[in-house]
């Protein structure tokens, strides 16, 4: 193998990592339409910033960030819709403007299509430090507000009754969300990042009992649905995104076997 692709196995891994650890809150928080919404929420960005001139990845990333954060306003039980219903009306929304932004580009698009699909095979190395920062920063918060998260998991309303700040760090979950999927987006493309949020936590769910041992099962699930995907992409010539989705699929798949032979019902 070149050794090029190295970088690409590296950049697959962390965000492999990243985006299932975040897999692990917003799975356990049972709201699967938060990845989807941000992730096209910082596809909208992105477009919008291309069209004004301005940087994508910054303001993709800022414009995920605030508009996520805005989704601690919906409170359980203090509104008459429910949050993922929100969220769904939300990302029509987000949908809608993106293809809008697309249709207002004069001359190629394929740049800002390839965020559909993403663009791993094409990665730098300052690509690499960026997604590794936001990782960072991401475990950094969720060693930090470990008590706090595990409250939220459990229940808004409890943690909030019990003096847990659940507004505050959810918000700050909702904004990290926004800042990991927004720089992520043009490697992994906003069709196949949902699948990095979702299969790997979804699959350790399934045969994971405690929350660390879940923690740690997710991730390496991530890192091997990228590592594998890609590594089977290379060998057989087949498109790389769809390899990374059907290898975190199938990693759910014989999780859920798994956890049909051996008979747990907890």
């Amino acid at each position: 193998m070149d050794p090029f692709f190295y970088l690409i196995l590296l950049a697959g891994a962390i965000a492999g990592a990243s985006c299932s650890l975040l897999g692990v809150y917003i799975v356990g928080l049972r709201l699967p339409f938060v990845g989807i919404f941000v992730s096209h929420t910082a596809m909208a960005g992105t477009v919008y910033s291309y069209l004004l001139g301005l940087n994508p990845v910054l303001g993709a990333t800022v414009i995920s960030a605030v508009t996520a954060m805005s989704l601690a306003a919906i409170r359980p039980g203090r509104s008459r819709i429910d949050p993922n219903v929100a969220m769904a009306i939300l990302f029509s929304l987000m949908l809608g403007l993106t293809f809008l932004g697309i249709g207002l580009i004069q001359g190629s698009r394929s740049e800002i299509l390839g965020l559909l699909w993403g663009s791993i095979l094409f990665v730098r190395r300052e690509n690499v430090v960026i997604i590794a920062a936001a990782a960072a920063v991401f475990v950094l918060f969720a060693m930090l507000f470990n008590k706090e998260l595990k409250a939220l998991l459990f229940s808004r309303s409890i943690a909030s009754a019990t003096g847990v700040h659940e507004t505050f760090v959810y918000a700050m979950f909702l904004a990290l969300c926004g800042v990991i999927l927004a720089v992520n987006l043009p490697l992994i493309g906003g069709l196949m990042i949902f699948s990095l949020i979702t299969n790997p936590a979804a699959a350790a769910y399934q045969i994971c009992r405690g929350h660390r041992a879940i923690v740690v099962v997710s991730v390496g699930f991530g890192v091997v649905s990228t590592a594998g995907g890609f590594i089977v992409s290379y060998y057989l010539n087949l498109p790389t995104g769809a390899c990374i989705v059907l290898a975190s699929t199938l990693l759910y798949a014989l999780s859920a076997g798994y956890r049909a032979v051996s008979g747990r019902r907890d």
